[in-house]
């Protein structure tokens, strides 16, 4: 069938709206006309694969992306990120039930070789992708979005019958080979040094993965805390990337972080960075939240795609702290969690997009909220 893309939802598809319903189809762009296959129905939607591109839309240019993780590399990148600030929009008004007509902020950075970690399958002996939408594993030589070092980690390693390699570049290479049965071989351990801060982080550790964005995405942080806060509570606070720069801001910070092997590298990287003012605690938020006589003055999280959830904003809104900063990988999840802070008598003050994953559909936000 034929069909006109109108525009790009999270998750990476077109849209495309039919007396048939609507259509999403992979790899598209807005104004792109394409044919069309339909290749899964649903109750409310039908998913369609690209047969040929009529006319393509202005913002197309050509992909170098083999395995398919690169979902916008396709679109020109400039239209990438004016897409996403649409799509933040969009998740506050249909699922938030709320407009933001205010400016959002964008902190952008070059569109390749960003990448510092990455985690590779293994087919026959050499490292590849995970196929998007397929359970099968791609080779690759390189990829564009990883920093060169990783590069040429793929070019010299031998994965040694490993099932999984994780990766990260410091730049100095630390990785984990991962086995069927369950064991792990480690190489190497990094050192990542963000202006003043230092890192100390395995290749398993979660961390910040765009090299070009690490200091803005911390001075965007710090910048919406507002100044000089006595006591900063910090949710989900992972390896402390966020914990040891506001340790430096804030008179006290309390983290908490459920993954115990976080906490003990996040409890290192706070002695490697004199932060004798951090105090860290492995628990989930909910039952560290729960009963916790505690009266931040700033509430920080940085919760999975998930989102913190709307019980435990329940209980952050409960703290009355004066202000909460709140970074966000979903706006699907935050919005609605953003519009119940709005209830309980919070002002939405600022957003700011941060374009962690060019050419991909991902969204990095940062927002702050005050209280009334």
């Amino acid at each position: 069938m034929r069909l006109r893309i109108e525009k790009l939802v999270y998750g990476g598809s077109g849209l495309a709206r039919t007396e048939q319903g609507i259509i999403f189809v992979p790899r598209t762009a807005p104004g792109d006309v394409i044919e069309a296959e339909i290749v899964e129905k649903k109750k409310d939607y039908s998913i369609a694969r690209i047969a040929t591109i009529l006319e393509p839309s202005p913002d197309r240019q050509e992909s170098v992306c083999v395995a398919g993780c690169c979902h916008w590399q396709h679109i020109r990148y400039n239209a990438q990120v004016d897409y996403k600030e649409g799509i933040i929009r969009e998740s506050l008004e249909r699922l938030g039930r709320f407009k933001w007509s205010s400016p959002i902020r964008r902190i952008t950075g070059p569109d390749r070789n960003y990448r510092l970690r990455a985690t590779f399958h293994v087919t026959e002996g050499r490292l590849g992708f995970m196929q998007e939408r397929a359970n099968a594993v791609i080779p690759i030589q390189s990829c564009a979005s990883l920093v060169p070092e990783l590069n040429q980690f793929i070019a010299s390693t031998d994965p040694n019958r490993a099932r999984e390699v994780h990766v990260v570049s410091a730049p100095e290479i630390a990785a984990a080979f991962v086995f069927e049965d369950g064991s792990i071989r480690r190489t190497g351990r990094a050192v990542i040094h963000v202006n003043g801060f230092r890192y100390k982080i395995s290749a398993e550790t979660f961390f910040q993965a765009n090299r070009f964005l690490l200091m803005p995405f911390i001075n965007e942080v710090l910048t919406q805390i507002g100044p000089t806060p006595a006591h900063v509570l910090e949710l989900y606070s992972g390896a402390g990337f966020f914990s040891i720069p506001l340790a430096r801001a804030a008179n006290e910070v309390i983290a908490v972080e459920r993954d115990r092997a976080s906490v003990r590298q996040a409890r290192e990287n706070a002695r490697l960075n004199e932060r004798w003012n951090l105090r860290f605690f492995d628990s989930r938020v909910d039952a560290a939240l729960q009963g916790a006589d505690l009266r931040p003055d700033v509430v920080v999280l940085d919760p999975p795609r998930t989102g913190c959830g709307i019980k435990n904003a329940e209980r952050i809104a409960a703290l009355e702290a004066r202000r909460i900063v709140y970074v966000s990988c979903n706006p699907t999840t935050f919005a609605p969690e953003a519009a119940y802070l709005i209830s309980r008598g919070y002002d939405l003050r600022c957003i700011t997009l941060i374009d962690q994953f060019p050419n991909t559909y991902h969204i990095e936000i940062v927002a702050s909220f005050e209280l009334k």
